[in-house]
């Protein structure tokens, strides 16, 4: 159980608590084994991959939607693979955009 104040706090303190090695929906810096490829954190999953994942629930499907957001597939776009609602997307959206936005800077510092 995660409670915070806001969806997206809430969301991410669950991801954390899960025990599975992750710290949140990504941005850890933990590489991301599909199959017997390993993708590094900030690398950009293959879109049909991406397509494959979302279509069919299933445990990990939470985090192909932040490879789907970083792809750029738009809101829209994974609301027609998933039927995921689209507040819960926007939100997802903004976690990955602050998570841009501090790569971004820790880049460039």
């Amino acid at each position: 159980m995660a409670i915070g104040r806001t969806f997206k706090e809430s969301l991410q303190k669950c991801l954390r608590s899960m025990e599975i090695g992750r710290a949140g929906l990504g941005g850890d810096g933990k590489g991301w084994r599909v199959g017997d490829t390993v993708y590094g954190d900030r690398d950009i999953f293959p879109r049909d991959l991406i397509v494959q994942k979302l279509t069919t629930p299933n445990a990990e499907r939470i985090f192909y939607l932040r490879h789907a957001l970083r792809a750029g597939l738009t809101v829209d776009e994974i609301f027609e693979l998933t039927k995921i609602d689209r507040w819960f997307l926007t939100q997802i959206q903004q976690i990955v955009d602050c998570e841009e936005e501090l790569a971004s800077l820790a880049t460039s510092a």
